[in-house]
């Protein structure tokens, strides 16, 4: 299914049935997981990867700065990055969105072997930035 495009709505206490929708929603945000991907190696946002599950496995960096693309962020979207690859890759924020405060055509390096979670934090429904901070494994 992919990363739904906007968050789960708040479960209503009640006695009847919950949502299809919804639930598929929440499961596609804990569990969507894509292995073997690509960084793609021309070290540009414009053709950078899009990452389209929640978890997601970077298998192949080949050169210094492949890159890929976070999705669009909202806030309490986490997506984490495995970087499996021989290389140090770049990655990049949606659009006009923010890594750690870096511009988004700047992008921030994930060294090879090293796992990462991308948070969104906040998101201006007026100018349709998200900022996104990230945690780096050892």
């Amino acid at each position: 299914m992919g990363i739904p495009s906007t968050p789960v709505p708040s479960f209503v206490p009640t006695t009847g049935l919950q949502s299809g929708t919804d639930l598929q929603k929440m499961a596609s945000q804990l569990y969507d997981t894509a292995s073997g991907i690509v960084a793609q190696a021309d070290t540009t946002k414009a053709n950078a990867t899009r990452l389209n599950a929640v978890h997601n496995l970077v298998a192949t960096v080949a050169g210094a700065a492949d890159s890929v693309l976070l999705p669009p962020g909202y806030v309490g979207l986490e997506i984490t990055i495995v970087n499996d690859g021989a290389e140090s890759m770049q990655v990049f924020g949606s659009g006009s969105d923010t890594i750690n405060d870096v511009a988004t055509g700047t992008g921030v390096a994930q060294a090879a072997g090293i796992m990462a979670l991308y948070r969104c934090y906040a998101y201006n429904p007026t100018t349709k930035v998200a900022r996104w901070f990230r945690l780096l494994s050892a």
